[in-house]
């Protein structure tokens, strides 16, 4: 396993995109514990999207590792805050 790997969120984290997503997060934590999430792109999220989010956190977390947000866009900060999951989503709350 490696110290860390990347995953790039794309444009939407949403119920339309949740099984490739969900596939593409199980890749991920296969390879690290700890995921850098590049998620400055994304424009459209909804509760089934940051679930799988939330999931992965969890993961993460039991294996010792976290997920880390580069550039979380304005779109995703604000529907996290919206459905109370900016702790569980690791995100940064500044």
């Amino acid at each position: 396993m490696t110290t860390k790997t990347s995953f790039s969120c794309g444009e939407a984290l949403d119920i339309a995109n949740a099984s490739n997503l969900h596939q593409r997060l199980q890749k991920s934590l296969q390879k690290s514990s700890t995921i850098e999430v590049k998620a400055d792109k994304v424009e459209k999220a909804d509760t089934a999207g940051l679930q799988l989010f939330v999931a992965a956190a969890v993961e993460a977390s039991s294996q010792g590792g976290r997920l880390n947000w580069k550039k979380p866009s304005e779109t995703l900060l604000n529907t996290a805050k919206q459905l109370g999951l900016t702790e569980a989503l690791m995100l940064p709350t500044s």
